[in-house]
């Protein structure tokens, strides 16, 4: 087994819903294997500040398997950030005799790992998760499937419900920093407009859009706006979440669209910021699958000393696998949705995406519903 006998796991970064499922694998492999596994709690946190280190050998973990959230809980600690940190990181890979570290999360999280193998020489192997899709080298993301899924149900329900019975235009604020995968899932619960944050939009297109679907749909209309989205007049505000990434984030620029609205229109409208929701609740069962195989397969690398490696996700024939990749695969830039797969004339994402998202988030008879009457929408 190279030389390996105990491994510590972490999750960092935003919550996702696979994180848990993936957990699992992580610790039922290595048991088999017969390694000690112990968990880094927050994240990198632990390693290179706290030293919170727990000892889940032996730990029942059956109840985490198809729980959302992460028992590991999580940070947005950056280890190369901390004074000290590098020095206590290896301080406690040495007190616990750790032989590698597996590191769980999105580009923040496994860039680190990734900067900690390159130019620390620390044995690291990252799994990937987010809800925004945004990672390279994997055909999805775990978590996203099931934000997608959480976005299309409030969608559909919002639209269908809310939005028609009150005559409302109704503003669904979503996570989306540079990519709009998960804000575009709203168009498989019949949103009428989407703005991702790939490209900028001008706000009297918007506001012409927004007035001819909500009397086209007879006085209701559904739209899905990334929190990070660019508009041309409209700004948001920063968000002030602790953050060791230096990240500046945006968010509320519903709040300058919903005055637009109500000022240019007319129209009554209302904001829905659901956040954490996306990144909260059950798995779907794709999630919890590839969470699971994806944590055991790390394992196996461990097993055979393959460090500096990532597990992504590939499809082939019709199945989702794990796929190993170099862990700085994650260093090349983020995956953005492709320009073909967007109409920003129309502001909606067209069949490309649709079709990929159907591979997610298929099997399910309502979405199954809305998949179809969009297909028919965007093929006129």
């Amino acid at each position: 087994m190279k030389n390996v006998k105990n491994i510590v796991v972490l999750t960092g970064g935003g919550l996702a819903p696979a994180l848990n499922a993936t957990l699992y694998g992580v610790i039922k492999a290595a048991r088999q294997k017969g390694f000690k596994i112990y968990g880094s709690l927050y994240g990198w946190a632990s390693l290179v500040q706290h030293g919170k280190i727990i000892d889940l050998t032996k730990l029942n973990i059956e109840a985490i398997k198809n729980r959302g959230g992460t028992f590991l809980r999580s940070s947005r600690t950056n280890p190369f950030k901390v004074t000290g940190g590098l020095i206590n990181l290896r301080d406690n890979l040495k007190k616990y005799k750790i032989d590698a570290i597996i590191a769980i999360g999105g580009d923040d999280t496994l860039g680190a790992a990734a900067k900690l193998y390159q130019k620390e020489k620390i044995k690291v192997i990252g799994l990937p998760k987010t809800v925004d899709n945004d990672l390279p080298a994997t055909y999805f993301c775990p978590g996203f499937p099931s934000a997608a899924y959480y976005m299309a149900t409030l969608s559909a329900e919002t639209r269908e419900d809310s939005a028609y019975a009150l005559s409302r235009v109704y503003i669904i604020e979503s996570y989306g920093a540079q990519s709009g995968w998960l804000t575009c899932a709203a168009s498989l619960g019949g949103a009428d407009l989407v703005i991702p944050p790939e490209w900028q939009f001008d706000l009297e297109k918007i506001l012409a859009l927004i007035k001819k679907r909500y009397t086209k749909n007879g006085n209701f209309c559904l739209i899905s706006l990334s929190k990070e989205a660019k508009i041309k007049g409209l700004k948001g505000f920063e968000d002030t979440q602790p953050d060791g990434y230096g990240h500046v984030r945006q968010e509320f620029i519903s709040l300058g669209l919903k005055r637009a609205i109500e000022e240019r229109l007319g129209l009554a409208t209302k904001i829905i910021l659901p956040m954490n929701y996306f990144q909260s609740g059950l798995p779907i069962d794709l999630d919890r699958k590839m969470g699971y195989q994806l944590g055991q397969k790390s394992i196996e690398l461990a097993s055979q000393g393959k460090f500096g490696r990532s597990v992504m996700v590939d499809l082939k024939s019709g199945k989702f696998i794990p796929k190993e990749v170099p862990i700085n695969a994650f260093l090349k830039g983020t995956k953005r949705m492709p320009a073909g797969w967007f109409d920003k004339n129309a502001m909606q994402p067209n069949g490309k995406y649709l079709n990929y998202l159907k591979t997610l988030v298929g099997g399910f008879d309502f979405l199954d519903r809305e998949y179809n009457r969009l297909q028919k929408q965007v093929n006129k």
